[in-house]
């Protein structure tokens, strides 16, 4: 079987649909130069792609590369001027949703470059560097990846411990290490990201780089071997002294926190796109089986529990659907979307897809346990997303304790965005019964609190944008209800989460320290520090 034609991806773009049934019809109509490249992966992952081979050789095939790069994929968003496609936003999700569902280690790939690598280029690099970088990556030539993450810090920007140093020339020496950074053995370009001091010792503002991995003083570490995810390395990086020139500059010295931000947004949302691909390719397996599979009471689909699992998997598939087609909508018109909609996004778009994607692994039974059933190597591989940019408990707990400093700012923008009045009083009379119980107490409960209430604007967010588009279609009447019925049942239960007296700190440690005393000593010793157990994971 050929391939299809992939040379003219710069083609027009009229919209045109795919093929019509329910389901394609309510994600609404792509460019012909999407299109096409849904159909390229359609077809490469029927005809291309051994998932179980790359899962076990920890690589992606040689050719892989070479061939998304000629079918447009390493260069979705770059303007056509730097020989990018230039697609739209709702588009962008698209191809990432086709992904997810094929494998996880191309869609990261193609998600890593695209959305943590580019955009800081294409942003806030000079007009010069953009013009020299961007044809590269748009075509593939070469690839590119953010390093933020470090050994003692992931999302929290503020705490880098890269140092980068301004000398009298006019460069910047750059020292320190990063960790977990996909693509990082293999990128060409890293923008890198420091806390940056003028001769004198002074702090000047964390700041970010675009450094060329074959520069003096880079160095590659070791790669880290993961639960899933195991074709896309993941490396430490360390950088000794690396200098590099004033143009390597992504944006104004002390503007990294807005460079590497333009990264983790939209790398967020994508991340929802690319687990609700991966649902949907889980549910579409549990749904064959539930239809086949014989039981005492008739077929397994007839069985009322296991329809109303698979109802809730397909509720919350077309929830996550409303709510990253509704971030993509708005970007395309051009405005400014709040920093919630995209925590929301990378919150219960992870979440959710994963617990479908786990619901699906329980219908299938014994079959959902074997690796080479796809929803299994699913189950580890996306199972990382509920960690990546940012655990979900974390940005959880950050948003809920933005909303905790200005409330009145937060339900502002939810009813101006989203329209809803009803959500919102909702939501702050909650948010304000629940702040009452918490005046006293400590630190702890002070992030349960912040935890509690993130949790009930995500809730109240894909509520409200579910319940907008409720008329477009069945599911999506059904999805806006399930949403409204979670969102009922979050605020019942908030106010619990609040009422356990937790044991101090040192209770805590000295309780789960005894448990040595039960199984002993067993830590394996293994002959390189990249196999061994993590330092921060090993007994003082």
């Amino acid at each position: 079987m050929e391939s299809p034609d992939v040379e003219s991806m710069a083609g027009n773009t009229l919209t045109m649909t795919l093929p019509a049934n329910d389901s394609a019809l309510v994600e609404g109509a792509v460019s012909e130069k999407a299109a096409r490249m849904l159909k390229f992966l359609r077809w490469y992952a029927r005809e291309r792609i051994n998932s179980r081979l790359m899962d076990e050789r920890r690589s992606l095939p040689l050719a892989l590369v070479s061939d998304f790069a000629a079918a447009g994929l390493l260069g979705l968003q770059v303007p056509e001027r730097y020989q990018g496609q230039e697609l739209s936003h709702v588009d962008t999700v698209r191809v990432i949703t086709q992904l997810g569902a094929i494998d996880v280690n191309p869609c990261i790939l193609t998600v890593v470059h695209n959305t943590l690598g580019i955009p800081p280029v294409r942003h806030f690099a000079s007009e010069s560097i953009k013009e020299e970088v961007l044809p590269l990556l748009a075509q593939g030539k070469s690839l590119i990846t953010s390093a933020i993450s470090e050994p003692g810090m992931g999302s929290h920007l503020r705490a880098l411990a890269t140092r980068a140093t301004k000398n009298p020339d006019g460069s910047y020496s750059i020292n320190g290490t990063k960790k977990w950074i996909s693509l990082g053995a293999d990128a060409r370009y890293v923008n890198v990201f420091a806390q940056l001091y003028d001769g004198k010792g002074q702090a000047s503002g964390i700041t970010g780089f675009l450094v060329e991995t074959d520069s003096p003083g880079f160095e590659i570490g070791p790669e880290m071997l993961t639960l899933g995810l195991k074709a896309i390395p993941q490396n430490d990086l360390r950088f000794n002294d690396l200098r590099v020139p004033p143009s390597a500059l992504l944006g104004a010295e002390g503007e990294g926190l807005r460079a590497a931000k333009s990264a983790f947004m939209a790398g967020r949302v994508m991340l929802a796109a690319a687990a609700r691909g991966a649902a949907m390719r889980s549910l579409e397996i549990a749904c064959r089986f539930a239809m086949e599979r014989k039981v005492a009471t008739g077929r397994l689909a007839e069985n009322g529990r296991i329809r109303q699992k698979l109802a809730d998997g397909a509720a919350a598939i077309q929830a996550v659907q409303t709510l990253v087609r509704n971030i993509a909508e708005r970007l395309d018109a051009g405005d400014v979307v709040p920093d919630a909609l995209y925590f929301c996004a990378k919150i219960l778009g992870c979440e959710l897809m994963w617990r479908v994607i786990d619901t699906s692994v329980q219908v299938l039974a014994a079959r959902g346990y074997l690796d080479t059933n796809v929803v299994g190597q699913h189950f580890r591989d996306y199972r990382l997303f509920r960690i990546f940019e940012g655990s979900t408990e974390a940005v959880t707990v950050y948003l809920g304790s933005t909303i905790l400093r200005a409330p009145h700012e937060f339900f502002g923008m939810l009813d101006e965005q989203l329209d809803a009045s009803r959500h919102v009083r909702e939501l702050a009379a909650a948010v304000a019964e629940l702040a009452t119980t918490t005046t006293d107490r400590d630190e702890a409960n002070r992030h349960i609190l912040a935890n509690v209430v993130g949790d009930l604007a995500c809730w109240t967010m894909i509520a409200a944008t579910t319940n907008a588009v409720a008329h477009r279609s069945a599911m999506h009447a059904y999805a806006a209800s399930w949403c409204e019925q979670k969102l009922r049942d979050r605020l019942h239960t908030a106010r619990h989460d609040l009422l356990c007296d937790l044991p101090s700190v040192a209770e805590m440690t000295d309780h789960i320290a005894g448990y040595a005393d039960v199984i002993g000593d067993i830590e394996q010793h293994r002959p390189s520090e990249a196999y061994g157990l993590d330092p921060l994971l090993r007994r003082g």
